[in-house]
């Protein structure tokens, strides 16, 4: 695995995991939010890294059978037939201590959350979750505020907003020098207007830049070289 890059929104995201695990018997629940590509999947894989997390990613429509199915495996439980119920009884014997991310966590319904929220605070498991700013209007749903207040509680301030990265400064030193080494202001200039602050459309453009690169024989980031990678991303990016 990869090691994540440490920028100041990731070490926000460890301090703020430490914290839920050092409070499982009274706020045992954190949360990162931020938009589609601002890097919340890389902060919550370094929470894997760093932490000895286990992650679960979820879909839409996901089930609190699959969903349970899926924690378990993920804590190393045998494959095993049964209900929700069942594999959640399961689980309370594993996961005390533990600290569980789930990614994608905007898919989820009351019904799945109130799972989640129920091995937190019964099974002693840290509990983080990830996802876009989506996932805030399940708490505001006035049809299930008993069990969502029950869960906004739990969070607390224990909640990490990512965003876009904006100074150029942080573009060039998170962005681009782990795969190109230092590069001059203009080459940070360029790659930040394409990139915009995005870590998914940086690493798609550092990407394409190799490719460039590798065809022209080049050793060295330059803005004629980004300005080449995006171009040729341009057709991909309007059939995506």
């Amino acid at each position: 695995m990869t090691e994540t890059i440490e920028t100041r929104q990731v070490r926000d995201a460890l301090r703020m995991a430490q914290s839920v695990m050092d409070s499982l018997e009274t706020g045992p629940i954190g949360q990162l939010v931020g938009e589609s590509g601002t890097g919340k999947t890389r902060a919550g894989k370094a929470l894997v890294e760093r932490l000895g997390a286990v992650r679960v990613c979820c879909s839409q429509g996901i089930s609190n059978k699959v969903l349970a199915a899926k924690i378990h495996a993920a804590f190393g439980g045998e494959k095993t037939p049964g209900s929700a119920n069942t594999l959640v009884g399961k689980l309370e014997a594993i996961v005390a201590g533990k600290l569980l991310v789930v990614d994608e966590a905007n898919h989820l319904r009351w019904q799945q959350l109130e799972l989640l929220r129920y091995l937190a605070d019964e099974a002693g498991m840290g509990l983080i979750l990830v996802g876009t700013d989506l996932m805030d209007r399940p708490f505001k749903d006035g049809r299930t505020a008993t069990y969502l207040a029950q869960l906004a509680s739990r969070i607390g301030a224990k909640r990490v907003r990512f965003e876009r990265l904006s100074a150029l400064e942080e573009v060039a030193g998170y962005m681009i020098q782990p795969h190109f080494g230092k590069v001059d202001k203009a080459t940070a200039s360029a790659f930040h207007k394409q990139a915009k602050g995005y870590w998914r459309d940086a690493a798609e453009l550092a990407s394409a830049c190799r490719r460039v690169m590798e065809t022209q024989g080049l050793d060295k980031l330059n803005p004629v070289v980004v300005e080449a990678a995006a171009n040729w991303m341009a057709p991909a990016r309007l059939t995506a």
